[in-house]
């Protein structure tokens, strides 16, 4: 793992020390499970809560095969935790009857954001982006599946994302267990999202310093961390404008497993996206500017060092040639043998040397 010297994107290292890339998947049919990316977690985890307007319980689900979900009032989220271990998420596919072709979209975490609706579930994948206790960016796919009266939510690592929202489930007066599964969801993905915000403000710092340091004494180091910033910068955007998309198609297409009084929440959704997106193009143009800086103050400095190098041989070219004449093997030459010819001679030299130092002076060249 690269400090933040080097690179200030460090994703989870991968316990099997690969990554699987899609082009394992090459010549299979669609449909097919198979793990793409990184290994997060030591194991697959289940975990559903029970939720009515009454009480929230949550329980850790061991034997997936033998799931199933009651019909009843009960509104359900099943939160799972990795994804490498793929007959974990087929037999929870099988169980909740979901097409094998949605699974397929979670289990790859190369997919760019995307909104979707499958027989009779709607599937909705985002990127994840946060802060690690070393002020490093961490990124994973989330993605979701809302069913009728079940949400289930995939992630990559084990990390306690959706915290709040759990925190907000104990509450009796909390909105997520009178509102039910389609208001969890905005719930889940507003986290996600808000978490963009601790990111982005993390760069505007980074970027921040960077620009006084430049400034004050511009190096390569900083020149490559520059570099790193936008790539990041870059990375951010790529993930968020399919995710805007995303969003507003949901809002468009008004699919029936959200009610509609719900619908106008993920407007507050694309509003932050908005925002995030302002930031990150304004962040963008800063780093942009601060390399052109950079390149420039190099450029700069090059050229006075090369002036001053001009000045100090144009100097010595007159001294040289009165050096030169003076040293050719000539018996005849006037005041060779003058006893005060020497230090005549380097007081015409230093003379010339000071006339031509106060002419550059005059002409502001030094």
């Amino acid at each position: 793992m690269k400090s933040r010297k080097k690179d200030s994107r460090t994703l989870k290292t991968d316990l099997s020390g690969k990554r699987k890339r899609v082009s394992g998947k090459t010549g299979m049919p669609p449909g097919s499970l198979i793990h793409i990316g990184k290994i997060m977690t030591d194991s697959v985890t289940v975990q559903m809560t029970e939720f009515t307007a009454d009480s929230a319980v949550s329980k850790k689900i061991d034997d997936i095969a033998a799931f199933s979900i009651p019909d009843d009032h009960a509104s359900r989220w099943l939160e799972v935790k990795g994804l490498h271990e793929t007959e974990v998420i087929e037999s929870l596919g099988r169980s909740l009857k979901i097409s094998p072709l949605v699974l397929e979209d979670v289990l790859n975490t190369e997919h760019r954001p995307k909104f979707d609706t499958h027989d009779g579930v709607l599937f909705l994948t985002l990127k994840a982006f946060s802060l690690s206790d070393r002020k490093e960016i961490q990124s994973e796919q989330a993605s979701f599946i809302l069913g009728k009266g079940f949400l289930i939510s995939f992630q990559e690592s084990a990390h306690n994302w959706f915290d709040p929202v759990k925190a907000s489930m104990t509450n009796p007066a909390g909105k997520i267990r009178l509102r039910g599964v389609d208001y969890l969801l905005y719930s889940l993905v507003d986290v996600i999202i808000d978490r963009y915000y601790a990111v982005i403000e993390e760069i505007g710092d980074q970027l921040e310093e960077l620009e006084d340091r430049i400034f004050e004494n511009p190096d390569k180091e900083l020149f490559e961390k520059n570099r790193m910033i936008k790539k990041d910068i870059i990375t951010l955007r790529k993930s968020l404008v399919p995710a805007l998309e995303a969003i507003n198609r949901l809002k468009r297409d008004e699919p029936d497993l959200i009610d509609k009084e719900e619908l106008r929440f993920f407007s507050d959704i694309t509003d932050h996206i908005i925002q995030i997106l302002d930031y990150i193009d304004t962040y963008r143009e800063l780093s942009t500017e601060l390399k052109e800086y950079y390149l420039s103050n190099i450029s700069l400095r090059m050229n006075q060092v090369m002036k001053l190098l001009a000045i100090i041989t144009t100097i010595f070219i007159p001294l040289s040639f009165i050096a030169g004449i003076y040293g050719m093997n000539f018996t005849n030459i006037p005041a060779l043998t003058w006893k005060y010819g020497y230090f005549t001679v380097l007081a015409v030299m230093f003379i010339i040397m000071a006339g031509m130092l106060i002419y550059f002076r005059n002409k502001k060249w030094i």
